[in-house]
């Protein structure tokens, strides 16, 4: 915790006590999942500067004849739907498979992703509502991709395992993952509560490629939520990107723990053009079959 000044640190310590006193903590819902993670989105720069990346480096090196897409953990679509845009007039032809075991975000993934077949690029687009390794797949895929959702699996290890063997000669497998630093704190002592592991960062990441003599590059995207409305008490939508940064109903936790996770939130915040911003910076991990 050498990233923290002492203050921060006692802030973590009585977050932590707190969380440990509860007698349990509950996972956003799917509803309140979906609602947060939009307005989460909408407040942040970090999918813009994410995607910006993956055209550069992957979608516009794909040959046209390789067309077969896996998003894990795909949420509503609306990262899937840049994707397919900027691939619109690149190929005639994509299969693009998602997998998101929220029914509701499947859903809204499987309009937004077939509103996108045009003229220009015919998508055969499917959702399978279930959490990946539920099913194996042969080596089906040109590209797959793993955007923030890796920490949702049970078994990271062999979700990343499962999707290498999943990949076709010359495939690719983009996984883009939070650094273990300030804004993931606070989530990571409610996620142990809530599913009995810690959360996984991209020291898991190294770990797991380093471990198995996987060649893989990393790359670093710098990013910044506005977290302005997080110190409002009368924004909705502050409520909701707090409950989405520690991933539960703040609203149903102690008065004194709320205070607690503000104040921290408050001390890792830097001024910028007016806004309250936080760090909100992704590291990406490529692995190539061959």
């Amino acid at each position: 915790m050498g990233i923290y000044t002492s203050d921060q640190r006692g802030m973590i310590d009585s977050i932590d006590r707190s969380v440990a006193s509860l007698e349990r903590v509950n996972a956003l819902n799917n509803e309140d999942y979906a609602r947060c993670l939009e307005v989460f989105e909408a407040n942040s720069n970090q999918r813009l500067g994410l995607l910006n990346w993956l055209e550069e480096n992957v979608l516009s090196k794909m040959a046209k004849s390789a067309n077969s897409i896996l998003s894990v953990g795909c949420g509503t679509g609306a990262f899937d739907e840049k994707i397919l845009q900027y691939l619109s007039g690149r190929m005639d032809h994509v299969e693009y498979v998602g997998i998101e075991p929220n029914a509701l975000e499947a859903g809204e993934f499987l309009k937004r992703m077939q509103a996108q077949s045009s003229d220009q690029i015919d998508a055969d687009v499917s959702v399978l509502v279930e959490k990946f390794g539920d099913r194996s797949f042969g080596k089906d895929f040109d590209l797959i991709v793993f955007v923030q959702s890796i920490y949702y699996l049970g078994d990271r290890n062999g979700a990343i395992d499962a999707a290498l063997k999943a990949l076709r000669p010359g495939g690719v497998v983009i996984i883009a993952v939070a650094p273990d630093e300030s804004l993931n704190t606070i989530a990571n002592l409610i996620w142990q509560r809530q599913m009995g592991q810690k959360s996984w960062f991209s020291d898991d990441m190294r770990h797991h490629f380093d471990t198995r003599g996987i060649a893989y590059s990393e790359t670093r995207i710098s990013a910044n939520l506005n977290a302005t409305a997080c110190f409002s008490s009368e924004s909705p939508d502050g409520k909701n990107i707090i409950d989405f940064i520690v991933q539960t109903r703040t609203d149903r936790l102690p008065e004194t723990l709320q205070q607690n996770i503000s104040e921290f939130l408050l001390s890792i915040s830097e001024a910028e053009d007016g806004n309250t911003c936080l760090p909100h910076p992704v590291d990406i991990f490529t692995c190539k079959n061959g």
